[in-house]
């Protein structure tokens, strides 16, 4: 079990699930800087009390920086698949594959940053690649829910000529590591975005990094 990964996604579901309108993160801030403020009004200079709640609240900064910065997840880059004696086969066209996706996903020219999100990916005729996720609805610490327009299918769309990298590793969310995909690409303008993709099973990772080696020319 990982701390670092438990954090991530206490401090994720925090940012993402809402209640009248705000973030729980911004609740959970807000309610800690009226403690620190009220502590210093209370017992400054000499109680410890101030000095221990206004050193909660700053770290309490500090972790939610950490974690957006570094996207909510943790992935440790690792050696390439290594293929067994039975070679994977080959991953065919629009041959959709079970992953969790974490990114920025799209939907009627609306973009959202989703971690661990149950989707698929598959790379259509053209080369094309889609990673469609599904968003469902849910509750957090009994007050907060995930915004209702932000439920249902969301999508990211990367060409092939767009990929810049494509590493192997594993990634660490919540309680559970798991082997995956980062994939480092253009999107508009000079903007570049990273895809990741955690698999439960080694075959289908390796059948997708060998899909997208053919187009990020290794």
């Amino acid at each position: 079990m990982s701390l670092t990964g438990l954090v991530l996604q206490f401090v994720y579901r925090l940012q993402r699930h809402v209640r009248f309108s705000q973030p729980l993160a911004r609740w959970l801030g807000l309610g800690l800087l009226v403690l620190a403020g009220w502590s210093l009004f209370r017992w400054w200079p000499t109680g410890w009390q101030a000095a221990l709640l206004v050193g909660l609240f700053l770290g309490y900064l500090l972790v939610m920086g950490w974690a957006a910065r570094s996207g909510y997840v943790r992935f440790m880059a690792g050696p390439a698949p290594e293929e067994t004696t039975e070679p994977a086969p080959p991953l065919g066209p629009e041959e959709p594959v079970a992953v969790r996706a974490s990114g920025w996903f799209t939907v009627n020219g609306q973009d959202r940053y989703f971690v661990d999100v149950q989707a698929a990916v598959e790379t259509v005729r053209t080369r094309e690649h889609i990673v469609a996720g599904l968003i469902r609805p849910s509750r957090f610490l009994l007050l907060g829910q995930w915004p209702k327009r932000d439920t249902g299918w969301w999508y990211i769309f990367f060409r092939p000529s767009t990929i810049r990298e494509v590493r192997a590793g594993r990634l660490t969310f919540g309680a559970r590591s798991r082997q995956a995909l980062r994939i480092v690409h253009a999107a508009e303008g000079d903007t570049v975005r990273t895809i990741t993709l955690a698999f439960d099973d080694p075959v289908a990772l390796r059948r997708v990094w060998a899909d997208l080696l053919v187009d990020a020319g290794e």
